[in-house]
């Protein structure tokens, strides 16, 4: 993984005076796999590109429609197989950086980061209503948004061509696009192609009635050609939008599903460690967002299967449970950055898109098949004992027992971890807090489980110290 640690290194910027880094996604001491769950690169790219479309402010299944036209425009254009795969990844991914960059926005009044990331024709100031003495922040935090995807794609996994192709996604033909203002065959060719299929999809979309759609897209293509996009990959994309199989993957219901199927051989074998590099690699992107303390997912996955294995469940349902809590807090990619680091009250606006949160997870997690049965853990970790939780007021015997271990090892660390608005609590504090909502918050048993494991932990560590 040196390859790896350097380019976090690369990654590291600085946008309106905070650090804006890409995370390690190096395994986390501990947390071995050892049940055999395995997930393939394309389920994971395709469950996490659901997420990201929120995290923009974009209606669901915009990556995977990107991704849809990528590939599609790839073969058209005969560019071979491991152009395919590069255009699959970096079309799914071609924003994986949103995330990390709308921290430079944090605190900027006057600034909608979904309007800033999400459609606004090519990423016109004007019609994202971006106050003037705002813009230069807004366009340094754009560019960074674009250099940190692609560093996030830096791994073995992706083909070499998938990080240059994201690093180029937002650039044009006539070189007035962004970072670098590439321009002509200085672009690489994947991310052309990136480029005019996410154009595509985010205009298409735009449109209320697809049939205006299709019926305007052959002259608004035309109108690109040799501004944004490459002449030649004009031509295709024009050809392909010919044929009516074309616009039922577009429009369909299933069309990430219809990409997953259609997905290139990722040259990666399905594996559990890849399933737990890609899940520590995508929650440690989601704290980057919320501004939690680096590595705070992978301390709830330790308290979580700490816990399971004291129940004595099987090795099997230890390991889900703790890859769950690497995913329950993905749907916060769905929550504005302002809203997750706000110190004041939040609105019932505000408090409503918080608590959405779980169920969005859910839904991310029930497109991996490997964690399918744990979306509902993860849909019901913020529920309470007492019936006053949410998303769906659960109480007692109808919260699942994997959803209170989720629950108590989340609050755990939350407690004990900084967060933007206020300071960590002791230990101490934060175990009198777990014993303090037995009986209302939490399943009392799991409770007495947990300060248990609690126990036995710093005991061993006084035993080491001794």
């Amino acid at each position: 993984m040196a390859r790896r640690r350097r380019a976090i290194e690369r990654a590291r910027a600085r946008v309106g005076g905070r650090a804006v880094t890409t995370l390690s996604v190096a395994r986390q001491e501990g947390l071995q796999p050892d049940s055999g769950l395995v997930a393939s690169l394309a389920e994971l790219v395709t469950a996490f590109a659901f997420g990201l479309d929120a995290a923009e402010g974009r209606e669901p299944g915009h990556a995977a429609r990107v991704g849809y036209i990528a590939t599609l425009l790839v073969r058209a254009l005969a560019l071979g197989d491991e152009a395919g795969r590069a255009a699959f990844h970096a079309g799914l991914l071609h924003d994986v950086g949103v995330p990390i960059a709308a921290a430079g926005l944090l605190g900027v009044p006057g600034v909608d980061e979904e309007l800033i990331f999400g459609f606004a024709p090519q990423n016109d100031l004007d019609a994202a209503e971006v106050p003037r003495r705002s813009r230069g922040l807004v366009q340094q935090v754009l560019a960074t948004h674009v250099s940190a995807g692609a560093e996030f794609l830096t791994t073995p996994w992706f083909p070499d061509a998938t990080y240059a192709a994201v690093r180029a996604s937002h650039e044009n033909w006539d070189g007035s696009g962004y970072p670098a203002s590439a321009k002509g065959e200085a672009i690489p060719v994947v991310g052309r192609v990136v480029r005019a299929a996410d154009l595509f999809e985010s205009v298409v979309s735009g449109e209320t009635n697809p049939l205006t759609a299709r019926a305007r897209c052959r002259r608004t293509i035309r109108a690109w050609a040799g501004r944004e996009i490459d002449p030649r990959i004009a031509v295709a994309l024009a050809a392909v939008s010919e044929d009516d199989s074309f616009w039922l993957g577009f429009y369909g219901d299933a069309v990430a599903e219809r990409v997953l199927t259609n997905a290139p051989a990722a040259g990666v074998p399905s594996s559990d460690a890849l399933l737990w590099s890609f899940s520590e690699a995508a929650a440690d992107l989601v704290d980057a967002k919320a501004g939690h303390e680096r590595g705070r997912a992978q301390r709830v996955a330790h308290y979580a299967r700490g816990m399971a294995t004291r129940l004595d469940m099987s090795p099997a349902r230890a390991e889900s449970i703790a890859l769950a809590a690497l995913w329950n807090d993905l749907g916060a990619l769905g929550v504005p950055a302002r809203i997750l680091v706000k110190r004041d009250l939040l609105t019932v606006e505000e408090m409503q898109r918080v608590q959405s949160h779980p169920a969005f997870s859910a839904e991310i997690l029930r497109r991996l098949p490997a964690l399918e049965p744990a979306a509902a853990w993860v849909a019901a970790h913020h529920e309470r004992l007492d019936g006053n939780g949410y998303p769906e007021m659960l109480s007692g015997s109808m919260i699942p027992t994997e959803a209170g271990i989720l629950s108590i090892a989340d609050a755990y660390v939350a407690m004990t971890s900084r967060r933007p608005y206020r300071e960590a609590l002791s230990h101490k504090d934060a175990r009198a807090m777990l014993e303090a909502g037995a009986g209302s918050q939490w399943d009392p048993f799991l409770v007495k489980v947990m300060l248990d494991l609690l126990g036995q932990e710093s005991a061993s560590a006084d035993g080491e110290t001794g």
